[in-house]
């Protein structure tokens, strides 16, 4: 699993993910299968400049048949990328490649990149589900370009902190209600900011908890702007100490 943020703001986009890669097996015990878990290694790539003019985040299973996503993304955008390729061919792509000759893996991708519509740079963010082989723009609703934000993954952490709960007090159930964030006023900042928050509190909620350790390692953040190319903000570097 991993925690992967898109946020789209008016001045840019913004995409960001964790490092961790979480291996989990089984094996066979007296009373059944035994579940396994463990931390495999905090130095996988999840957030992904394509041609210098899209972002790309991936969570899910990280591998196909046992060999690291990261080497498709690279094999991808050699063969079905073009310097003419659009935002809005994307999806449709990453459906052909890691489709039915990989078995449709339980993969999502974010996507993200802008268009030129009538003169003006128009932002698109696309939700790839590649099981079940659909996709979905997820800035867009109702005829309109929405600001906000979208992720996948690892998203109970975040979802707790920012939706309606109910307490329950005295055997009566007190609804909080949900305290919504002023999306269409965001700077470009204030979403790294905000992509940065929900991955942190994520790793460090989990760190805390009883439960696996799904999100961790550095926070790479990529931005895309209008008529620009990617923007590394935070990119996790090779190293030897």
């Amino acid at each position: 699993m991993s925690l992967i943020v898109t946020l789209y703001v008016p001045e840019g986009i913004v995409i960001a993910g964790d490092s961790r890669l979480t291996l989990k097996w089984t094996t066979p015990s007296d009373t059944g299968n035994t579940f396994h878990s463990i931390a495999g290694s905090d130095s996988n790539t999840k957030i992904f400049s394509i041609k210098e003019k899209f972002g790309l985040g991936t969570f899910g299973n990280a591998d196909i048949n046992g060999i690291p996503i990261s080497g498709f993304i690279t094999q991808f955008t050699e063969q079905k990328i073009t310097a003419d390729t659009t935002i809005d061919e994307m999806p449709q792509l990453l459906l052909e490649f890691f489709g039915t000759q990989f078995g449709n893996p339980a993969t999502n991708f974010y996507v993200i990149g802008y268009n030129i519509e009538g003169g003006i740079s128009v932002p698109h963010a696309y939700y790839v589900d590649i099981a079940n082989e659909t996709f979905n723009r997820v800035n867009f609703s109702n005829g309109l370009i929405n600001n906000g934000a979208n992720w996948g993954g690892e998203i109970e952490v975040l979802s707790r902190l920012i939706s309606s709960i109910k307490l329950n007090n005295d055997q009566n159930w007190v609804e909080l209600p949900q305290t919504l964030i002023a999306w269409n006023y965001m700077t470009l900042q204030d979403a790294i900011d905000f992509a940065t928050y929900a991955i942190r509190t994520t790793i460090e909620s989990l760190r805390f908890q009883q439960k696996e350790k799904t999100v961790g390692g550095p926070i790479d953040i990529l931005v895309i702007k209008p008529n620009e190319k990617p923007i590394w903000i935070k990119k996790k570097e090779l190293d030897a100490e």
